[in-house]
């Protein structure tokens, strides 16, 4: 599944920064000489699901995201069990998807401000209920 992901919407940072954040990690494939993120499902190695980043030419990436069930089985080969496709797939894109800022937010800088605080409060209203006045142990005992 190909994911269109905008600059702006990684808040400032890398893709691979991003990714780590939403619980990627970074593997060098040797033979191919190619970088790519994966994400476990459990301890094993597989099932993961497998991301490849590749830079836009107007700007922006694409993710290539599908999920790998095993190990390719014959040597030499790099043929494996994998969906493209799926249930599991697409609520991973979309989980991916819900980290991203939202495309009306800009990254553009903020006169005397840090643009992440200032993103951060406006997406989440400060909002605290009120507290209970505190008891003793003592009156919690008897009451």
């Amino acid at each position: 599944m190909k994911i269109i992901i905008d600059n702006q919407r990684l808040g400032g940072a890398s893709p691979a920064q991003w990714l780590r954040r939403a619980g990627y990690t970074l593997i060098n494939d040797r033979q191919r000489g190619q970088e790519s993120f994966v994400r476990r499902l459990s301890r094993d190695f597989y099932p993961r699901f497998h991301l490849y980043v590749q830079e836009r030419e107007g700007g922006g990436y694409f993710f290539n995201l599908h999920l790998d069930h095993k190990k390719a089985s014959y040597e030499g080969q790099s043929r494996h069990s994998a969906d493209y496709d799926g249930e599991m797939v697409e609520q991973e894109a979309a989980r991916l998807s819900s980290l991203l800022l939202p495309p009306s937010v800009s990254s553009a800088p903020i006169a005397g401000g840090n643009i992440q605080a200032d993103v951060l409060t406006t997406l989440k209203p400060s909002f605290k209920p009120p507290l209970a006045p505190k008891r003793s142990w003592w009156q919690r005992l008897f009451s």
